[in-house]
This record gives C-alpha cells, structure tokens and sequence, in this order.
C-alpha cells in the first residue's frame, strides 16, 4: 500500500518538478536555461524537429508609442521527442543560449 501510494506522488510531482526547474536530462547529462545551443546538440544530438520565429523589433517613439523597425530570427524552438512515457521537450534557444525548457504532452 506504501510503494503504491510512494509511486503515485512520485508520477504527480515529478512532471511538474522538471517542468518548472528549467532543466533536461540527455542520457547522464543535464541542460538547463543558459546553456549554448552547441553543448546542447553534444549532449542531446540534434532534435526532432526545429522551427524559427521570426520576430519584429521595436523602437520607442517621441509619442510614447513603439513602431518597427525591422525584424529579427534569432529565435528557434527546438523539439526533442524522449521517447515512450515521457513527454516531449520544447527548448528555446534566442542568440545561441537556452532560453526556457518545457515539457509537453
């Protein structure tokens, strides 16, 4: 009754821990926000999938106001599929680093 009771909090808490710690776990090794995007494909190889945001930027006006000025793709998310009972990771990598890790279903 204990093991059973231990093995459910453990499968309820443990998804939200990783999801909020900032952190994936590649074989033995961690990557975690602030890491660079080539540490990241030596620890976990190249994802399943990548996509590039394109992103306008804005300059302040004398009004108050913001106009754009251009855009930038600097951007890029990353999906690494774990695999059969874990969810898949989204990494966003902005100017090379690691910019946030999630987990979703």
């Amino acid at each position: 009754m204990r093991a059973a009771l231990f093995f459910t909090l453990v499968l309820v808490f443990l998804p939200y821990t990783s999801a909020t710690a900032g952190t994936l776990r590649c074989g033995s090794y961690l990557i975690e926000e602030g890491d660079d995007a080539f540490s990241v494909i030596d620890k976990c190889g190249e994802p399943t999938r990548r996509m590039t945001i394109t992103q306008p930027v804005y300059a302040s006006s004398d009004g108050g106001g913001t106009y754009p000025t251009g855009v930038i793709a600097n951007t890029e998310l990353w999906r690494y599929d774990r695999g059969s009972g874990s969810f898949p990771a989204l990494i966003t990598i902005v100017d090379g680093f690691v910019q946030s890790i999630r987990f979703v279903r």
